[in-house]
């Protein structure tokens, strides 16, 4: 009868993810990961496999809990997807203009870190992406002119994504509360026109 695990691995993941996170793929060394979980290297990789399929595993974990959490906002019924929209990227800005913030977002420190260098990551990195742009397409569903024409719904999706993980490395460089905002307007625009119509 195999011995039962002595801690939580989804516990033990939201950890590993906190550290690269923070960290990066580079910067984050074994060392940190035993630290912040507790556990030392062989226990980590019988439960989750080489630092690199912990990255990975991480990537699935921000997924799971922190984009879902903060898409949230897109599936509010009853707002303008303006509206919508509007308070998803507030979000982004005031997660570190009132929370202190500076992690940026892990997805987009995943694309700028690692997703050139490693096909894993690049794969995933790229499907996440895809997911979110689906769920952004879905957001537009009701909304005229993109509730007629799919492809410039898709298109409108894909310009979103691209402002949104815009503005998250925006605020993870420390840009201006006021830069920030505007940068956000100018996002929104053809939704605010079209809310506003």
């Amino acid at each position: 009868m195999a011995r039962p695990r002595a801690f939580d691995p989804d516990t033990a993941l939201q950890d590993v993810m906190n550290v690269f996170w923070k960290k990066g793929y580079e910067g984050a060394s074994l060392q940190d990961i035993e630290a912040a979980t507790g556990l030392n290297k062989q226990s980590l990789y019988r439960a989750f496999g080489d630092k690199r399929a912990m990255y990975l595993a991480a990537l699935d974990i921000y997924e799971k809990n922190i984009i879902a959490e903060r898409i949230a906002p897109l599936v509010k019924t009853g707002d303008s997807a303006y509206d919508r929209f509007d308070a998803l990227f507030t979000n982004a800005i005031t997660a570190r203009t009132v929370n202190g913030d500076r992690r940026g977002c892990f997805l987009c420190n995943a694309s700028i870190d690692q997703a050139a260098l490693d096909a894993g990551t690049g794969q995933k990195v790229q499907a996440m992406m895809g997911r979110i742009v689906t769920l952004f397409d879905s957001a537009l569903a009701t909304t005229p002119p993109f509730d007629r024409d799919r492809d410039a719904r898709r298109a409108q999706a894909q310009a979103l994504l691209a402002a949104f993980l815009g503005l998250r490395v925006l605020v993870k460089a420390g840009v201006e509360e006021q830069a920030l905002i505007e940068a956000k307007d100018a996002a929104l625009a053809p939704l605010r026109l079209v809310a506003a119509a």
